[in-house]
């Protein structure tokens, strides 16, 4: 398997070029550079599987390095200093990304996931268009990337009303069409969707909370689909300051 490094720091690729020699053995090949501009025909003439691709470059971003490979053959994990914006978009694409600097344990899960999902290259095409659509809107525009057992689905949180842990899945549940099984955790959609409008009211439930129509004298949310969704004690103060501030 090969690999391509683009990063503007040549420490950076250094440091990576080390671990991916010692922690991951399928990579047999490395190449590099820390210019953005003339490696699309490097990239070309070496075709990797893999590209390592920095968000934070001069002249040209990672993102707009990557619109200029509208037929990929590689996949990419992005790695970048912390950039929330960036972040956000990439995890709403159900993409894969590395924090500086790079741990080894991550590096070797986040290579694992790309090994799972190489064949499906319609579907991973499909992630990047919804990256390069995501990193062109603002921020409370987003659409979710949903990846289930019926293929992959990309929806606004708007749509969303409410998800409900089953296990180690999580049940999505839609104001305009039937509800998607997905094996993501509800602690995965609660930490992506914190700053969307979404509340953990329960341990097994995170809600839109511009859905919520009121709080009923039992203490449950009622919602604008009818259903009534239990507030935990324990949650209940954060619930209702949530609710407040959404008010205002």
């Amino acid at each position: 398997m090969k690999a391509f490094i683009l990063d503007d720091e040549a420490s950076a690729i250094t440091t990576l070029s080390l671990m991916l020699k010692r922690y991951i053995p399928e990579i047999t090949e490395i190449q590099s550079a820390t210019q953005p501009v003339p490696t699309i025909q490097d990239i070309q003439k070496f075709n990797p599987n893999l590209v390592f691709l920095d968000i934070q470059m001069p002249v040209v971003n990672g993102f707009e390095w990557l619109k200029r490979f509208p037929h990929r053959t590689f996949d990419v994990i992005f790695t970048t200093a912390h950039d929330n914006y960036a972040i956000q978009a990439i995890r709403f694409s159900a993409l894969d990304y590395l924090l500086k600097p790079i741990d080894a344990a991550e590096l070797r899960s986040a290579v694992n996931r790309f090994l799972m999902k190489r064949d499906d290259r319609e579907g991973q095409n499909q992630l990047y268009k919804n990256l390069l659509f995501n990193i062109g809107a603002e921020q409370r525009n987003f659409k979710l990337a949903v990846s289930t057992t019926e293929g992959c689905f990309f929806f606004s949180t708007g749509e969303i009303i409410r998800l409900e842990a089953e296990g180690s899945y999580s049940r999505i549940l839609f104001s305009n069409r039937k509800p998607l099984l997905v094996s993501r955790t509800l602690k995965d959609y609660e930490d992506l969707l914190n700053d969307h409008g979404f509340i953990r009211t329960h341990k097994s439930h995170l809600i839109n909370r511009s859905c919520i129509q009121s709080i009923n004298p039992e203490g449950f949310a009622v919602l604008t689909d009818g259903s009534q969704i239990e507030i935990s004690r324990r949650r209940k103060a954060e619930v209702l300051t949530a609710l407040r501030d959404f008010m205002k």
